[in-house]
């Protein structure tokens, strides 16, 4: 009998034996062991934490399994109340893009529809608004190149009652304008993911938070996970969400609650954990663990393929996830920001790995989530090399501008609120430098490939830790051999803009209207006094000076008033701005009513050539000002 229980017990621990030698030999894809990984982690978010975060939540899968999960800081800082991943509610904005194209995936492993499905039969009635006759397809929207503008009025809402069914959301007059063909730019668009989660529900006669409840999250024992809207409603919930913070100076600014009108895009309230979970079923391959989210293993296959990039050497977009290279490795990522918070999920199916973060703060670009994938899944130590058949560094230089515009609507300032072009400009060492000056970006490239340009300068920017990829630069160009975009092969390609779209020609007639209408008004108040206490005649000159800095003074202010109220909430509806609109109008009425007394003066004043010369150039000014309030939808809704 003992002898039977010896053998016993030695098959056991023979047994056990590979397994713990297994679990002790796992690494990171950059080569940290496995036991080392709450180590190194520790020491990245405790330099991010307070300082630059207030609160984050980090979960790393292998292999099928949880191998690391952790809180850090706080997720309400009023409370004191502990980051916890398991419990910690936060929202992961743009990451919720992956469970929408996940979503459709399933549907075409049914075969309810294809990647080539056109969707335009789903825009109820805005097809007929669309710029191009070609059809818009499931990859266009995937891969967001469906060439809609961005749209983001009340996106983001903070009274319930504002909330919208996605149907009526997606309405015709909610649909933003088709800026390009079809397949031809990538701008990333948020309406592109709502209008596939509506095809989610046209197929299976399903709400779209149903739909993934049932057939994503449930399955995948994603306990703590909804993309219901008012997930305030949810017993317990908001005990356990943290709460979102700006960083105003050196304190940290509580957020409103906030609900979310883009549910497919950006819907998901969860934990990292649940993440986690969501990870291990992407990484199951085999469709052997217990999470799978489909049938056939090809369809996984299938939906972690390239399905666009610019260029062969670059990365693209596989299926909704962004591509990226870190290291040795192919990662497959996607970020994510709401109002107050930021996510970001990256895998690596070569490696079996996977990192899901997220922090409680208002678009994190410190950079804790970069350096955490950087660090357990490497880096490329490479410096590219130039070749030495082509050079079109000089050819490629100009200013470009996100495609990832708006076109319609008073947001359409943005990109004159602060100079975030991309400048390129050739180098001495005979590449080219990519600037950026809102974000401090000076990035230097080498040209690899014809207009294909790789970075050598080794530092991450800014614009890599907002989610750009800035390693390759492809320039398209026609068959004149002119460019007609840059991309970054991930989020938005970038358009060439002539120097009279850049910021500076906005600020120097902004500035010119609002110096000349100051001295216009302070030297027209001071000779219609002088003139006053002499009796002497006003001329209508005079007056028409007087009354056109006038209309310059109130028109700034009421700009200036309009940016700020802009930039408190970005997705406002446009229907709050009438009483600008109608100021505008207002005074451009009054600006050409004036201009009737100052020709009539003009005739009847000889001489005084430096008042006229003022006069010329004040109304010049004014009548940019005005352009440019036209051009930024001011004048109209």
């Amino acid at each position: 009998m003992k002898k039977l229980l010896s053998l016993v017990i030695v098959s056991v621990m023979v047994s056990l034996y590979p397994s713990i030698g297994y679990a002790e030999s796992l690494s990171t894809p950059s080569g940290i062991p496995t036991a080392d990984i709450e180590e190194t982690v520790d020491s990245i978010m405790e330099a991010y934490i307070e300082e630059d975060v207030p609160g984050a939540s980090v979960s790393i899968v292998q292999n099928g399994e949880i191998v690391f999960q952790k809180g850090y800081g706080l997720a309400n800082r009023e409370k004191e109340q502990l980051v916890h991943p398991e419990t910690t509610y936060m929202e992961a904005g743009s990451v919720s893009k992956l469970f929408t194209w996940t979503a459709i995936m399933q549907l075409v492993e049914e075969g309810q529809l294809t990647l080539d499905t056109d969707v335009r039969p789903y825009l109820k009635g805005g097809e007929s608004a669309l710029t191009y006759d070609e059809p818009i397809t499931v990859a266009h929207l995937m891969t967001h190149t469906a060439g809609f503008e961005e749209r983001v009025e009340d996106l983001t809402v903070y009274d319930p009652d504002h909330l919208v069914e996605l149907e009526d959301y997606l309405a015709p007059e909610r649909q933003p304008k088709q800026l390009y063909p079809p397949g031809d730019v990538v701008a990333y668009s948020n309406f592109s993911t709502n209008l596939a989660g509506y095809v989610v529900e046209e197929l299976t006669g399903m709400a779209f938070a149903d739909y993934v409840e049932q057939l994503i999250l449930t399955p995948l024992e994603m306990e703590h996970s909804t993309f219901d809207v008012r997930y305030d409603r949810i017993p317990g919930l908001m005990d356990e969400k943290a709460v979102g913070y700006t960083k105003k100076g050196t304190e940290w600014v509580a957020k409103p609650t906030s609900y979310i009108n883009d549910n497919p895009a950006g819907g998901l309230t969860t934990t990292t954990n649940d993440l986690a979970h969501f990870m291990i079923a992407h990484l199951n391959t085999e469709q052997s663990g217990s999470y799978v989210l489909f049938n056939d293993p090809q369809t996984l296959d299938t939906m972690h393929r390239t399905l666009y990039t610019p260029h062969p050497d670059m990365a693209g977009n596989a299926h909704g996830f962004w591509e990226r290279q870190a290291g040795d490795y192919r990662v497959l990522e996607h970020g994510g920001n709401t109002d107050a918070f930021s996510a970001l999920l990256s895998i690596v199916p070569d490696e079996q790995f996977g990192i899901a973060v997220m922090t409680n703060m208002d678009g994190e670009m410190a950079g804790a989530r970069r350096e955490l994938t950087d660090v357990l899944i490497g880096k490329s130590t490479e410096t590219p090399e130039a070749t030495d058949d082509v050079n079109h560094s000089e050819a490629v230089e100009g200013r470009y501008r996100s495609a990832r515009s708006v076109e319609t609507g008073p947001m359409k300032i943005m990109p004159f609120l602060s100079d975030g072009d991309s400048v390129i400009s050739a180098n001495q060492e005979g590449g080219i430098t990519l600037s950026i000056a809102a974000l401090g970006v000076e990035l230097d490239y080498v040209e690899t490939a014809p207009y294909l340009f790789e970075k050598v300068t080794e530092e991450s920017s800014l614009l890599d830790n907002a989610g750009m990829n800035t390693d390759h630069l492809f320039f398209k160009t026609n068959d004149a051999g002119e460019v007609e975009q840059l991309s970054y092969g991930v989020i938005a390609d970038e358009l060439p803009i002539s120097w009279l779209a850049s910021p500076y020609v906005a600020y120097g007639i902004v500035g010119g209207a609002a110096l000349f209408s100051l001295v216009g008004l302070v030297w027209g108040m001071v000779g219609f006094i002088r003139k006053r206490r002499h009796q002497t005649l006003i001329t209508s000159l005079h007056r028409g000076v007087i009354a056109w800095s006038f209309v310059g003074v109130l028109t700034l202010g009421l700009f200036g008033t309009i940016v700020v109220q802009l930039a408190s909430n970005p997705f406002q509806p446009w229907s709050n701005f009438t009483f600008y609109v109608i100021g505008f109008w207002l005074l451009l009425f009054a600006f050409l009513a004036v201009l009737y007394p100052i020709v009539k003066g003009w005739r009847k004043q000889k001489g005084f050539y430096l008042i006229k010369a003022f006069v010329v150039l004040l109304g010049c000014l004014l009548a940019s000002l005005f352009s440019l309030l036209f051009f930024l939808n001011f004048l109209y809704l």
